[in-house]
């Protein structure tokens, strides 16, 4: 079975790497190879990334604004009018020409209940030009209030330090000249509270917004239900995400594969490397994708209960250990394989007589050289069938073709 595999691991390997046997591959038509190689695979990358991103993803599935409120309950009375202005005027704030709603139906469809029956609320504010009105005010407000209470701290500084001036010079007009500027900052900024404050309380009695902060309230069931139908989404996320990775990624690996095995027997050389490579090139994101899944679940699900008892008895450390060991297995389970089975004694005799070669010191001789005239080594014995002279480095008699 091993030397079926490896005869054709072989095999496929000279499709890649020449063209014929009485035809090489110049080194030109290798880089066009390469080129090809690299643009398809970009491609397929690329392709792969917008065919993934029409996938539901538990960012869409559940926002993190979503999670911010129903979950970690993190709006409050104090905070919630700043929170929903950043959400009523994130598109008349955005003037990107790569701007998405995040109230596209396309967006809302993808939500879990709660979280669009919130979106779509919201969305309701926005679109009332009224409340718009009173949110662009309020941005406004709030935008000139920072700014005052910036240089008001500025001129505040200056004002305690001219006072300190004036006591030691007797010199009060430079004083007088900071604190008028002082006081007319405190009675705009006043001024500019009482608006901001009714601007607030406007928003605040506003019937839809009055319905937002209701449902918005704490409430336990809902955030319980929330939280078990988002961790059930993410568990098989992950499978959903592979299979529809599958769906774009198998239908190329099938077209190449189909084209690869219909060279091979058509003998169409030229036809069969190109395709070969673009079998490579289309398996390698499989591989990748599938080694993903893996990597993500075995620590994430399938050891999720020995993380639990480790953890219990304050030795979640030997979990290094055992990835450390399983990594040290590993890659003396690789070297073991390429050292015995890919490149072993047998096959780097065969290729130092492919290249006339002495197959111990590996130095080149002569030609017609029956020993090496480096290390002394023969490189002929007698055939034990037909007893005439054959290579030791090779597998069979140049003469009779016996095995030996």
């Amino acid at each position: 079975m091993w030397n079926a595999i490896r005869s054709r691991f072989l095999s496929f390997k000279n499709r890649l790497t020449s063209v014929g046997g009485e035809e090489p591959l110049s080194k030109l038509s290798l880089v066009v190879i390469i080129v090809l190689d690299i643009f398809v695979l970009s491609m397929v990358f690329e392709g792969l990334y917008d065919h993934t991103k029409q996938l539901t993803s538990p960012d869409e599935y559940v926002p993190y604004k979503c999670r911010q409120i129903f979950i970690e309950n993190n709006w409050t009375a104090e905070n919630r009018l700043k929170e929903l202005q950043v959400f009523a005027l994130s598109d008349y704030n955005s003037y990107s020409y790569r701007h998405k709603s995040i109230f596209e139906e396309s967006h809302l469809a993808q939500m879990h209940l709660t979280c669009q029956t919130f979106y779509t609320h919201v969305k309701s504010i926005r679109d009332d030009k009224v409340l718009k009105a009173l949110f662009i005010k309020r941005q406004d407000l709030v935008k000139r209030k920072v700014k005052l209470e910036r240089n008001f701290k500025e001129n505040k500084s200056v004002y305690d330090t001219s006072l300190l001036e004036s006591i030691a010079d007797k010199d009060g007009a430079s004083l007088n000249s900071v604190s008028a500027v002082i006081k007319r900052q405190s009675r705009t900024m006043e001024h500019l509270t009482k608006s901001l404050a009714a601007v607030d309380s406007n928003l605040d009695s506003a019937p839809q917004v009055v319905e937002l902060w209701r449902m918005t309230q704490r409430d336990n069931l809902n955030r319980k239900n929330l939280i078990a139908d988002f961790r059930d989404f993410e568990f098989w996320y992950p499978f959903k995400k592979l299979l529809w990775q599958l769906l774009f990624m198998l239908p190329f690996f099938s077209i190449f594969y189909l084209w690869s095995s219909y060279s091979a027997k058509k003998d169409n050389r030229i036809q069969t490397l190109l395709s070969s490579h673009l079998l490579v090139v289309a398996s390698i994101p499989i591989l990748l994708k599938v080694g993903e899944v893996v990597l993500d679940l075995i620590p994430n699900h399938f050891f999720k209960a020995l993380f639990k008892i480790l953890e219990s008895m304050h030795l979640i450390a030997i979990w290094h250990y055992l990835v450390i060991f399983a990594a040290v297995g590993s890659a003396l389970l690789a070297v073991y394989i390429i050292q015995k089975k890919i490149f072993n004694k047998q096959r780097v005799y065969e290729k130092r007589l492919q290249k006339g070669n002495c197959y111990l010191c590996a130095k080149h001789l002569p030609d017609n050289a029956g020993s090496c005239p480096f290390c002394g080594t023969k490189q002929s014995k007698q055939c034990s069938r037909c007893n005439n002279e054959t290579y030791i480095a090779g597998s069979f008699c140049i003469h009779c073709g016996e095995s030996h």
